[in-house]
């Protein structure tokens, strides 16, 4: 068995290739466990915070906007970056209220990786019984369309379907909600 501990991987070189948007890319070159070399194009980006949020009638609030690099429509849990200084769940709750007008009480649904050649952290979130208590007011590159659907709409018809993003968040929600 080959020893993979990040300590058997030692980096050589890194120069950032692109940065815009609070995301980059970064170009390193690795020594790998067996003495090669080999360079990663790896993501550098923010934390950030997602939400499946339900209104107390059980339905999933869901921005459904145009996303750049599937090139297509998709539905999206409500979210963003965690600004610097700031915390996860009040970064959630700035963005639940900025992208659909909606408040709940806010739960914790847990961390992880946003994929291996990245290292951005993503924080899901729960929120029940949530209200309309403002209109949306989106960033100015947003155009999002504010939707519900039922819990069981929601797993079929948009879940198990990938026409989604925070895919892994979704399913960290309804597990915390015992809904799986």
């Amino acid at each position: 068995m080959s020893d993979v501990t990040a300590a058997s991987w030692r980096e050589i070189e890194r120069s950032t290739v692109f940065s815009k948007f609070g995301r980059a890319v970064d170009r390193v070159d690795f020594a790998l466990p067996d003495g090669s070399r080999e360079e990663f194009y790896l993501k550098r980006e923010r934390p950030a915070a997602t939400v499946l949020a339900l209104t107390s009638d059980q339905r999933v609030i869901l921005a459904r906007q145009y996303r750049p690099g599937p090139d297509r429509v998709l539905y999206e849990l409500p979210g963003g970056f965690i600004e610097p200084d700031e915390e996860a769940r009040d970064a959630i709750a700035r963005e639940l209220l900025e992208e659909t007008g909606y408040q709940g009480e806010l739960h914790a649904a847990g961390a992880y990786w946003h994929d291996a050649y990245s290292n951005a952290r993503r924080f899901a979130f729960v929120a029940t019984g949530c209200a309309k208590v403002a209109e949306p007011r989106p960033e100015r590159t947003e155009f999002i369309e504010v939707v519900t659907l039922g819990l069981h709409e929601f797993r079929t018809r948009v879940l198990r379907t990938g026409e989604m993003t925070d895919t892994a968040a979704a399913y960290l929600a309804l597990d915390t909600l015992n809904l799986l």
